[in-house]
């Protein structure tokens, strides 16, 4: 008998082990991970939108600052102009 590979979540914060039995095709071991895993890529997606603005010389204006939190984000497509 050979051991089972543990598989474990995808999400990137998450180690715990998937249930045992479950499908081949499963990544997350909940939807809570599997929510997180969205946040995280879409908060990926717009680091790395803001780092090429900034290499690429873009105006100021294309990027955006939260005025409640402070945290930065890209104009633009998929986003509206005026964002706040």
């Amino acid at each position: 008998m050979a051991a089972e590979r543990i598989r474990r979540c995808t999400y990137v914060l998450c180690s715990k082990p998937l249930p045992a039995g479950s499908r081949s095709d499963r990544q997350f071991c909940d939807r809570t991970c599997r929510a997180a895993h969205r946040r995280w890529l879409h908060h990926q997606r717009e680091a790395f939108a803001i780092g090429l603005a900034f290499l690429w010389g873009e105006e100021p204006g294309q990027v955006g600052g939260c005025p409640v939190c402070g945290r930065r984000f890209a104009l633009g497509h998929p986003h509206r102009r005026d964002k706040v």
